[in-house]
C-alpha cells in the first residue's frame, strides 16, 4: 500500500515546476514606416536659413551695443526668465505624462493580477484533475476501450484535454512575466516622477530669484528715465531700431525659398484671421502714446500672466529674442512682405527659421521689456508699414 502526499501541498510546487519550465512566447517586433522626405532639399535650404540668419545676428549685434547697463541687466534678466519658464513647462509636461502613463501602467497591472487569479484558478483544477485520476490515466484510457472507434474518439479528447491545459500553463507563465515587466516599468515612470519634482522645485527657486533680479533692474531703469524728454526720446529710438531690424530682415531674408505650399496668401485672410490672444485691446492702433506726439503701431491686448500667444498665418519666424522697448519679441514672415510682430512675451518657444502653422502656440504673454502688467504687444506690417490689426483680425 503506497501512501500519497496530500493534494494541499503538493499543488503549488506543481506549478512551480512547470512555470519555471516551460519556454516563455516571444513577441513580435513591428516597425511603422517613415514619411518620405527629400533628406538632401531639407538640409540645404536648413543651412541656408542658418547661414543668413547668422548675417542678420551680425547685424542686430550693431544695434545691440547702444543699450545702457541697465537695459543690458534688464535683457539678461528677462532672457533668463524665458528660459526658466521654456524649462519649467517643459517639467511640467513631463511630470503630467509621467502621471499617465503610471495610471495607464497601475491599470494595466490590475487587470493583469485579475487575469493571474483566474488563470491560477484553471491550472488548480487542471492539476486537481489529473491527480485524481492518476498517473496511469492515459494506460487506463486504452485498456478500458474495447471498441475501436470509441477508442480513437476518447483519444481525441484526451489530446485536446492535454492541449487545453498546456495552454493554460502558458498563458498563466505569460501573464506572469507580464506582470514582472508591467512592475519594473512602473517603478521606472515612480522614479521619474519623484526626479522631476524634486527639479520643479529647484526651477521654480530659481525663477523667483529672477523675478526679484528684475524688479530692482526696473526699479533702477525707470528712476534713469523719469524726464518726460527722455522717455520720449527712448520711445523714438525703439521704433527706429524695429524699423531698422525689419530693414535688415527684408534684405537678408530676401532670397531664401518661401516654401509656402498651398497656403492661402496673407492678404486672402484681410478680415479673417484670428487675434493672436484672448484679452481686452487696451491700447489701439494709431492711438496716442501718453505724453508723447507717438502714436501706437500696433495694439496691446491686456491677458493673465502666461497666455498663449498663436501666430495668426503660416510663416517662418524671422527673429526670436530680446529687443529694447519689446521685450522678448517674435517676428514672423507670411510672404508678400507681410510681417507679424508678438511682444513683451515671457517666453518664446520659437527659434528664427522655424516655420510656424496658423493656430500654432509661439510664446506665453507677459510682462518682458520693463512692463509691469502682463499682456501681448501685436503689430502687423506691410515691409516697414504698420497696418491696423483691427481690419485683419475678426471679432
Amino acid at each position: 500500500m503506497h501512501s500519497h502526499t496530500p493534494l494541499k501541498t503538493r499543488i503549488p510546487a506543481v506549478i512551480f515546476f512547470v512555470v519555471l519550465w516551460l519556454p516563455l512566447a516571444t513577441s513580435n517586433v513591428t516597425f511603422a514606416n517613415n514619411d518620405i522626405v527629400d533628406p538632401a532639399r531639407t538640409e540645404k535650404e536648413l543651412k541656408q536659413v542658418k547661414k543668413k540668419i547668422v548675417s542678420l545676428q551680425r547685424i542686430l549685434k550693431k544695434t545691440q551695443s547702444r543699450r545702457s547697463a541697465t537695459e543690458e541687466a534688464l535683457r539678461k534678466s528677462e532672457l533668463e526668465i524665458n528660459k526658466t519658464q521654456n524649462t519649467l513647462r517643459k517639467t511640467n509636461q513631463s511630470i503630467k505624462n509621467s502621471q499617465a502613463e503610471i495610471n495607464q501602467l497601475k491599470k494595466e497591472q490590475s487587470h493583469l493580477q485579475l487575469a493571474k487569479r483566474q488563470q491560477k484558478m484553471a491550472l488548480l483544477g487542471d492539476i486537481q484533475a489529473a491527480y485524481q485520476t492518476g498517473r496511469q490515466e492515459y494506460i487506463k484510457l486504452l485498456l478500458n476501450q474495447q471498441e475501436p472507434e470509441k477508442l480513437a474518439r476518447v483519444l481525441k479528447y484526451y489530446d485536446y484535454f492535454h492541449r487545453a491545459r498546456l495552454e493554460n500553463i502558458q498563458a498563466f507563465n505569460n501573464t506572469l512575466t507580464q506582470l514582472q515587466t508591467n512592475q519594473q516599468q512602473l517603478d521606472k515612470k515612480l522614479d521619474q516622477l519623484t526626479d522631476a519634482k524634486k527639479r520643479l522645485e529647484v526651477e521654480k527657486s530659481s525663477l523667483q530669484k529672477a523675478q526679484q533680479n528684475r524688479k530692482k533692474i526696473i526699479a533702477r531703469l525707470n528712476a534713469s528715465i523719469k524726464d518726460k524728454d527722455k522717455q520720449i526720446s527712448n520711445l523714438a529710438a525703439n521704433e527706429k531700431e524695429l524699423q531698422n531690424l525689419l530693414k535688415a530682415v527684408q534684405e537678408t531674408l530676401a532670397d531664401l525659398p518661401a516654401n509656402v505650399g498651398d497656403t492661402t496668401p496673407f492678404i486672402k485672410r484681410k478680415g479673417k484671421l484670428n487675434w493672436p490672444t484672448k484679452g481686452k485691446i487696451v491700447r489701439s492702433f494709431h492711438s496716442k502714446r501718453k505724453g508723447s506726439h507717438l502714436r501706437w503701431n500696433g495694439v496691446v491686448i491686456r491677458t493673465h500672466g502666461n497666455a498663449p500667444v498663436k501666430n495668426i498665418h503660416r510663416g517662418r519666424v524671422v527673429f526670436s529674442d530680446w529687443m529694447r522697448g519689446f521685450g522678448l519679441l517674435t517676428i514672423i514672415d507670411h510672404g508678400d512682405s507681410y510681417y507679424t510682430l508678438y511682444g513683451h512675451n515671457d517666453s518664446l518657444l520659437k527659434e528664427a527659421g522655424d516655420w510656424v502653422e496658423m493656430g500654432e502656440v509661439i510664446a506665453y504673454s507677459g510682462t518682458s521689456g520693463g512692463h509691469s502688467k502682463p499682456g501681448l504687444y501685436f503689430e502687423i506690417r506691410r515691409a516697414s508699414k504698420p497696418v491696423n490689426p483691427k481690419k485683419w483680425c475678426r471679432g
